[in-house]
């Protein structure tokens, strides 16, 4: 079940923001974990009041999709949910709340890129990442 919310607080945020730092020191090994880790805080107190689509899978949240304003901030699965449609389906709801996404992802993630392409997102520019100095690829869906 997917739930569109705008604010969150309790063991949710704390569930969300766990998924957050384990996906991104799984998926981003060629960034200093260091820097996942000292944007944590910050990033939780975002999360809080962002545009979230939130899986739910036996009222255990095990997805996520940031949103601010068309652009997806962030698509995160738990690991062991992984593989079973939850991005997908995270992605399909944007989708339909959304007349055009656009994301960033990095280019070493191969992963991301190739699930982004199969999803229907197209390559737009590439820039580097001032904050890791790691090469990004914006891309964009339109409906």
């Amino acid at each position: 079940m997917i739930t569109h919310v705008n604010q969150l607080s309790g063991p949710d945020l704390e569930r969300v923001a766990q998924i957050w730092l384990k996906a991104n020191l799984e998926a981003h090994s060629f960034i200093d974990p260091k820097y996942w880790l000292e944007n944590f805080e910050s990033v939780k107190s975002q999360l809080a009041v962002s545009e979230l689509f939130i899986f739910r899978s036996d009222n255990q949240i095990t997805g996520f999709l940031g949103m601010d304003h068309g652009y997806i901030a962030g698509l995160f699965v738990a690991a062991q949910f992984r593989g079973q449609g939850v991005g997908s389906a995270l992605i399909k709801a944007a989708q339909s709340a959304n007349q055009e996404l656009t994301l960033s992802v990095y280019l070493k993630n191969q992963q991301a890129r190739r699930f982004y392409v199969h999803q229907g997102f197209t390559e737009i520019t590439r820039k580097i990442d001032e904050a890791t100095g790691e090469l990004t690829i914006d891309m964009k869906w339109p409906r």
